[in-house]
């Protein structure tokens, strides 16, 4: 599923004004774009091009600060200086999936998304949360799960927006024709550029649909995620 509470205000006002929109994509190998054909398949790339697509006319400047393997004590880190050096409109906090698979304790994983949380929040800037990948070969499900809801239960809480990639991912192993093999890269955990493109697509559509969605109450809204064959093309990705 994916799941978005609150709004995005400050994204909103930016919109509004015609004013240019700082993205700033933080967090681990799917920042990075690990899987990825090249650069520009990445997601957050990817993600920029649409957003332009969407918004004629207003500037999209996209930072993309992924490096892979890391925990969120590490990103954590280096959130906390580019939120200085960026001062971004728009925060995208890919988290969670090295802290499940490297025996990080639950409640220290939770102090830490929340400390991140409160840093993005105090400054202003809108965040979405991305959480953990969904793929065939969970070791420890219930565990890598526990870390999912995690994510979910701070943003529900903190009202950050969250984007469920696990749940999305999740569906398109379910549904898709192919099961979710085309959307992973060759060592079956990362994704593969029309993963990327999927990813993108889903995302730039949560993200104008919350920016476009003045006045709404905080509370958790669900709607059921789409199949890869009907999202919107994105990075050349036709027929997703």
């Amino acid at each position: 599923m994916l799941k978005i509470n609150d709004t995005l205000e400050r994204t909103a006002e930016r919109i509004a004004t015609r004013a240019p929109l700082t993205i700033l994509a933080i967090g681990s190998s799917t920042t990075a774009g690990v899987g990825a054909s090249a650069p520009g398949a990445g997601y957050p790339l990817q993600l920029e091009r649409l957003v332009e697509a969407a918004l004629p006319g207003i500037e999209v400047r996209m930072h993309v600060s992924g490096v892979g393997g890391e925990t969120a004590a590490q990103t954590l880190v280096r959130l906390e200086q580019q939120l200085a050096i960026v001062q971004p409109d728009l925060v995208l906090w890919q988290v969670g999936t090295n802290d499940a698979l490297a025996d990080v304790p639950e409640d220290a994983f939770r102090q830490l998304v929340e400390h991140g949380v409160a840093s993005v929040l105090a400054t202003g800037a809108d965040l979405v949360l991305i959480d953990q990948q969904f793929y065939p070969t969970i070791s420890r499900p219930a565990r890598y799960e526990r870390f999912v809801s995690i994510v979910d239960d701070v943003g529900t809480r903190m009202k950050a927006c969250v984007f469920s990639r696990y749940g999305l991912m999740k569906t398109w192993a379910l549904q898709a024709p192919g099961g979710l093999r085309p959307m992973l890269a060759a060592d079956g955990f990362h994704m593969s550029d029309r993963g990327y493109a999927c990813l993108a697509s889903s995302l730039a559509r949560e993200i104008m649909d919350a920016a476009r969605r003045p006045h709404v109450a905080a509370d958790v809204r669900i709607r059921p995620a789409l199949a890869p064959q009907i999202l919107l093309t994105a990075g050349g990705a036709s027929g997703l």
